[in-house]
């Protein structure tokens, strides 16, 4: 009858979006708070946490705060934290602070220790750009 707005916020924070398996999505997602991709996306994900389950599949960029790959991923990632999954099929750039990693995952990667020598890398190729076209 009676509840506190804190009890009520604290239930929001903990609830996950769920894409299911047999989902498939073509675009991007940018969401607030935990993502569970068990289906199929083709495009960027933008969120707090991003959880790629073992049956889950991603084409596309993600930019979290935390990362698990446990499925199939090909792209860049921009994590704080990353953590990599025995179940983790990965390509592409992976862009982190901190990196967790069980072993038996398949990886074709670059590993970048830093999100600041990426938004460096950025700042002086849009300076270049900019320099070629005076």
């Amino acid at each position: 009858m009676f509840s506190r707005d804190t009890d009520k916020i604290q239930k929001i924070q903990s609830s996950s979006s769920v894409i299911g398996v047999e989902m498939q999505i073509n675009g991007n997602i940018k969401c607030s708070g935990n993502l569970v991709l068990k289906g199929k996306v083709k495009g960027n994900i933008e969120c707090d946490h991003i959880s790629i389950s073992s049956e889950g599949e991603l084409k596309g960029n993600i930019k979290s705060l935390y990362s698990s790959i446990g499925g199939n991923f090909t792209g860049d990632v921009f994590a704080d934290t990353l953590a990599i999954e025995s179940t983790a099929s990965i390509k592409g750039n992976l862009y982190y602070n901190n990196l967790k990693a069980q072993p038996g995952a398949r990886l074709d990667v670059q590993l970048i220790k830093g999100l600041e020598n990426k938004e460096k890398s950025n700042q002086k190729n849009l300076t270049s750009k900019k320099a070629k076209k005076v």
